[in-house]
């Protein structure tokens, strides 16, 4: 009888034993499949690149940088345009040629690699045409679009910025998106133009698309973008 109390005892301890080792070992599992899952997830936060759905189309928002004015992106890929202050040697804007629009070439590599504008691009597309105003101010413009002018300030603690009207409202330019929807190389038929930026009163995000963008006949268009 005594044995068999010690056998049971034993039995029963040896099932406690077993059921311990086993819970420990899924607590350990566990932990481990938490520790994988956060670091995917961290590696996926590095890698995600913030996006703005256009026309059913996912546009990479380029990073912000300190020299970053704004950005421009159009059909039919994500090759983007960004706008940054031109600074000189010495850490200053360059007083006579203060903007450079260059590619970041999203439609290339996910990293969007920076790349110089062509001859045609810079003189028919994206290059500026930028005006002197006196007092550091300057006032400026697409040479393919000469309706929509741009303006460049620095504010009271130093820092630049672009601004533009958009829904008659004073705005910090952030992006601005052209919609082309056929037509030929050196005539593309523009749907609309759309601004966005900051309103300087409210803070609030203005957006505007402007429809009435045909070009004028001296006015050209990228190419290879």
């Amino acid at each position: 009888m005594e044995g068999t109390v010690l056998s049971d005892i034993n039995y029963s301890s040896g099932r406690s034993c077993l059921r311990s080792n086993i819970l420990s070992y899924k607590r350990l599992i566990h932990c481990i499949l938490l520790v994988v899952c956060g670091m995917f997830a961290f590696s996926s936060d590095l890698d995600a690149q913030a996006t703005i759905s256009r026309e059913g189309i996912s546009y990479p928002i380029p990073p912000s940088t300190t020299n970053r004015m704004f950005f421009l992106q159009r059909t039919p890929n994500t090759n983007t345009i960004a706008c940054d202050l031109n600074m000189g040697s010495n850490g200053q804007v360059n007083a006579k040629n203060p903007l450079t629009t260059y590619w970041l070439r999203y439609g290339d590599s996910p990293k969007g690699e920076k790349k110089e504008l062509n001859f045609v691009q810079r003189h028919f597309a994206y290059g500026l045409n930028i005006k002197q105003r006196g007092d550091g101010k300057y006032e400026f413009w697409f040479v393919s679009y000469k309706k929509y002018h741009m303006y460049l300030l620095q504010t009271k603690d130093g820092k630049w910025r672009v601004y533009g009207k958009i829904n008659d409202k004073l705005t910090v330019l952030g992006s601005i998106f052209i919609y082309i929807n056929g037509g030929s190389f050196w005539n593309p038929h523009v749907d609309y133009v759309e601004l966005r930026g900051k309103d300087l009163s409210s803070g609030k995000e203005e957006v505007e698309r402007l429809t009435d963008v045909k070009k004028d006949p001296d006015e050209g268009h990228d190419k290879e973008g």
